[in-house]
Order: structure tokens, then C-alpha cells, then sequence
């Protein structure tokens, strides 16, 4: 009768973590610009305000009450208009929350992360692109206000909206390429292939000792 003999194990190295790609940093940086960006709204809306004020108060002056003596943009955003200006407050808000999903997603290499964030940038992709537009054409259609005439101190809304729009428009663009790429799906692969650092295949499994037989 035979006995076999143990074999010693083997001493476990674990594997280096795998080096984050240029792609993924770029995109958890990214998609936080929309969220930066989109404030740059409410000034343009409460300079708006001032052009619709100015334009009733020129029909009081026919003898028409449309607006009441005293009111401010931020009187009307906040009563007349508290939807639209909600909305407003809110965007930032939300896509920041998005944005901090997708950035700490990434960073565990989260497979999900990368579809939410696909899914998000396909989504803000168009309004995005029409609010640049919009600007841009407010910029070169409607007559510039004075510095006296702006609502909030020195800035000039269309203009801050014209840069904003298309820097969060080309950064959501990027996000939306990014993402797509080869480095960032290996890098939040799916669960099978995540389950092993790196995305490779385990390795085949150690043979086992063969036993003699009693005979």
C-alpha cells in the first residue's frame, strides 16, 4: 500500500492592478463639465427677464397694466416662471450626480458605470448641441446689451452661454467616443471577464496528484 506524499503549496504572488487608460481619466474628468456649465442658463434666463420687463413696462406706457412698478428679473423666475427657473437650479444638480456615478463607477471598474455613462451623454448630446446653437445665433442675431444693461454686474449672458454650450457639447461628445473606445470596455469589461485583474481568461487549473492504485 502506497501513501501519497502532500505537495507543498505554492506561494501566492498576486497580480499588479491594471494601469487605469489615458481614456477612462479623460472621461471621469469629463463628465463633470455639463454640470459646470449648464448655471451659465439661469443668468441668460434672468437676462431675458430684463429684455421681457422693459418691454412690458413699455405697455403700461399705452395705458396697459402688465407688469407692476418694482419688478425684477428674479421677482418674475421666482413667481411667474418658478417652473422653468426650478429647472434651472435643478440640471446642475442632477447631471452632477450623474456625473460623480459615472466618475466613481469607473474608478471600480464598474461595468454598469460605462453604460450609464453611454446612455447619458446620448441623451444630453442633442440639447446640448441646441443650446450651443442657440447661443451662438443669440450672439450674432440679438443686439448686445450694454454693461449698465446686464442683470448680474459685468457679465454678458449670451456670450458666457455661447462658450459654455459648446465647451460642455464638445466635452459630452468626447465622453460619448471615449467610453466607446477598446481601452474603456476592457476596462469595465463584463462580470465574466471581470472577474479575473486585466480582463484575461483564468488560468487552467493545476493537475492534480494521480494516486497508485492498491493493486
Amino acid at each position: 500500500m502506497y501513501q501519497a506524499q502532500a505537495v507543498p503549496p505554492q506561494p501566492a504572488h498576486p497580480p499588479a492592478p491594471p494601469r487605469k487608460p489615458a481614456s477612462v481619466a479623460l472621461v471621469q474628468t469629463a463628465v463633470f463639465i455639463p454640470a459646470i456649465a449648464t448655471p451659465a442658463l439661469i443668468v441668460l434666463m434672468l437676462q431675458r427677464l430684463v429684455d421681457l420687463i422693459e418691454a412690458r413696462r413699455q405697455w403700461d406706457s399705452m395705458g396697459l397694466e402688465m407688469i407692476e412698478a418694482g419688478t425684477t428679473p428674479m421677482d418674475l423666475a421666482t413667481s411667474e416662471f418658478l417652473g422653468a427657473f426650478s429647472v434651472l437650479i435643478a440640471l446642475p444638480v442632477v447631471l452632477a450626480f450623474l456625473a460623480v456615478l459615472s466618475a466613481v463607477g469607473l474608478h471600480r471598474r464598474r461595468r454598469w458605470a460605462r453604460v450609464l455613462t453611454v446612455i447619458r451623454s446620448s441623451v444630453l448630446l442633442l440639447p446640448l448641441a441646441a443650446w450651443a446653437v442657440g447661443c451662438q445665433i443669440l450672439v450674432l442675431a440679438v443686439a448686445k446689451p450694454t454693461a449698465e444693461d446686464y442683470y448680474i454686474g459685468p457679465i454678458d449672458p449670451f456670450t458666457l452661454n455661447a462658450i459654455a454650450a459648446t465647451t460642455a457639447f464638445v466635452a459630452e461628445l468626447l465622453v460619448f467616443i471615449l467610453v466607446l473606445t477598446r481601452p474603456s470596455r476592457r476596462w469595465a469589461p463584463k462580470r465574466s471577464a471581470a472577474a479575473v485583474p486585466g480582463g484575461q481568461w483564468p488560468p487552467a487549473p493545476m493537475p492534480q496528484p494521480s494516486y497508485p492504485s492498491r493493486y
